[in-house]
């Protein structure tokens, strides 16, 4: 699933009947592995709370509904249960696209700073059952707001200024004057920022490009100490770790391609039990 952020009032996803189909394709693995089910009711619910944050952000949504993947990643939580299943999912639901909307605008709409949807919700799931949150979806979002945010904020200014110093060099070379003319009349006409600090507000290692991620496989200099895991929330770590390397935001390919994998594995799945739900 994929966005953008065209501000329109129209929702080109998939129309509400097919997304409550999709929807209520994950009740075999909710009901048969946690005991969960939504009716198609419930289901109505969460595809028409989706189709209205979706709206609300300005967003048009190409392709099909978040929901079935978002049921499926967060069912282990432990926190998808009893009478309020359908409105934990409904509240995640809300949550995602109003992320997703919040994250685009701290990137500037940059295609090169996209956090993935599996990224989001890799993210979102860590939040929602850190003991900081305990499946609280507002307090989920409140802390990705006060840690995610930020940090894309501050990978945006960063391409911003390797952007105009990259105008400079040219500027400062006449046989580029011409070549790159309108260039550089843009990037001189154009500025995102209210003071020159604004413009150095990004790091070292962010400038050296280690491209190092929060998944994994991160280089030895930024592995955390044991220790720091036995009293510290995850929070804590997420943000010292992003505060040392904001690239770290973004996941590694052989991550991407994991969840990739695994999102593809559950859509069969999801597929195969709503067919099966149909011969009946």
């Amino acid at each position: 699933m994929e966005f953008s952020l065209m501000f329109s009032e129209q929702f080109a996803g998939l129309a509400l009947a097919e997304q409550q189909k999709q929807i209520l394709a994950t009740n075999h693995a909710a009901y048969g592995d946690y005991g969960v089910r939504l009716s198609p009711e419930d289901a109505e619910m969460i595809a028409q709370t989706g189709q209205k944050a979706v709206s609300a952000a300005g967003m048009v949504a190409v392709g099909g509904s978040i929901v079935p993947r978002l049921i499926r990643w967060f069912l282990p939580s432990g926190y998808l249960t009893g009478q309020n299943y359908a409105l934990n999912v409904a509240e995640l639901t809300e949550a995602f696209y109003r992320l997703r909307s919040e994250l685009q605008d701290a990137g500037g709409h940059d295609p090169a700073l996209t956090l993935s949807d599996n990224a989001l919700l890799n993210y979102m799931f860590n939040f929602y059952t850190s003991p900081t949150c305990s499946g609280d979806a507002a307090e989920m979002t409140a802390q990705a707001e006060n840690i995610l945010l930020p940090v894309m904020r501050r990978l945006a200014a960063g391409r911003e200024t390797e952007r105009k110093q990259q105008t400079k060099r040219l500027s400062d070379q006449p046989e580029n004057a011409l070549l790159f003319a309108d260039l550089i009349e843009q990037e001189r006409a154009e500025s995102s920022f209210e003071e020159e600090a604004d413009e150095e507000s990004y790091d070292y290692e962010y400038r050296s490009a280690m491209g190092k991620d929060c998944f994994g496989g991160s280089d030895p200099a930024y592995q955390e100490p044991e220790a720091y895991g036995t009293r510290d929330t995850y929070e804590d770590r997420l943000r010292r770790i992003l505060n040392r390397n904001p690239a770290m935001l973004f996941p590694s390919r052989e991550t991407e391609a994991e969840w990739a994998d695994r999102a593809e594995h559950w859509e069969d799945e999801d597929a195969a039990a709503a067919k099966k739900e149909g011969a009946k």
